[in-house]
């Protein structure tokens, strides 16, 4: 009877999403400057219209509607027509839809156990038939995760991207993060507080294995399934977002993007702006923001003194490889491809 309710309301989309290309990365990294520029990038590719809280310029159509920022509520499922045929865009943590087929290629996927919550929104067992959307015209819309991943073998259009950063910083940066976290699902690990574990040996023992766990998904989906993954080096977020995310649109799309627009989007995502907008709304935006340089503000500084070591490094790369990950990720250039 719910659901019956549930589906003839406005907000409730009627039919399920069994088509939904992913953005993802892993949790520490800079999720929030892709939602906020992805979002405000649709909303200009739909004849909306953004000002710019310190500058006063406007971008998009002078004529099209505001954004609705009470909309953004934080994902990771969106409505951006604007960029994807599908409709809706995931941008956020999951592993690579479809990997499930060929997870038992790698013997110790299964028994590796994330180091904290909200590593695979898509197969965490929530309940994907009432799942919530920003920007959307409905509030919810039914998930078919079983679908999704069938898609990601046979329909050219379930493609995903996964954006990844350094291992050992981003360990550092999630390190930090979720000691100071109020749910001990975060700040506790195998009963004692975060804060008592010395780095070494929570990257060692549960930061890399997470890591691989997500990474190799979205590493092996691209070989069983060739043109179908990308995988970006955040890096190049960094240098060349805008080009970057031509690249990655480009892939999720199948259409050449010209960065004109782009980079309007980028602008009005860089750091100064969006403290302006925190400012005027009187909330955050977006959760803990990464370290890209004029984009979104940066969280506190990983607390953590031996990220730079050189042997550190080794050692971790030399585990990642232990598990499949190709460490040439971490050295090649950051452009990726064309597919």
């Amino acid at each position: 009877m719910l659901q019956r309710i549930l589906r003839a309301s406005p907000r409730y989309a009627r039919h399920p999403v069994k088509i939904l290309p992913v953005v993802a990365c892993v949790p520490g990294d800079d999720v929030w400057f892709l939602r906020l520029t992805l979002t405000f990038l649709s909303h200009l590719r739909q004849g909306g219209n953004i000002v710019d809280r310190l500058s006063g310029r406007q971008a998009g159509n002078p004529a099209g509607r505001p954004f609705n920022f009470d909309n953004l509520r934080g994902g990771p499922l969106f409505w951006m027509p604007g960029l994807v045929k599908s409709g809706h865009l995931f941008i956020g943590h999951t592993i690579c839809p479809g990997f499930n087929r060929i997870s038992s290629e790698f013997a110790w996927w299964a028994d590796t156990a994330f180091c904290a919550p909200g590593y695979d929104y898509l197969h965490d067992g929530i309940d994907y038939g009432h799942v919530p959307v920003d920007l959307a015209p409905h509030a919810f819309v039914p998930v078919s995760v079983r679908d999704v991943d069938a898609a990601a073998w046979t329909a050219p259009r379930q493609r995903a991207v996964f954006v990844h950063g350094d291992p050992i910083e981003q360990a550092a940066a999630y390190f930090s993060y979720c000691r100071g976290h109020l749910r001990p699902a975060y700040s506790r690990l195998d009963g004692r507080p975060l804060a008592d574990w010395p780095f070494r040996d929570y990257l060692f023992r549960y930061a890399l294995p997470s890591y691989a766990k997500i990474f190799v998904s979205y590493q092996a989906m691209a070989r069983a399934v060739p043109g179908s993954v990308r995988i970006v080096a955040q890096d190049a977020l960094l240098e060349k977002p805008a080009a970057t995310l031509s690249s990655i649109l480009s892939h999720l799309t199948r259409v050449a993007w010209q960065p004109t627009m782009i980079e309007a989007a980028v602008d009005l995502a860089r750091r100064e702006h969006i403290a302006a907008l925190e400012v005027e709304r009187g909330y955050r935006l977006g959760g803990r923001h990464g370290r890209r340089r004029g984009a979104v503000h940066a969280g506190p500084e990983p607390v953590v003194e031996d990220v730079g070591d050189r042997g550190l490094r080794r050692e971790a790369l030399a585990l990642l490889a232990s598990m499949g990950i190709d460490t040439a990720y971490f050295s090649a250039p950051s452009m990726p491809a064309p597919s």
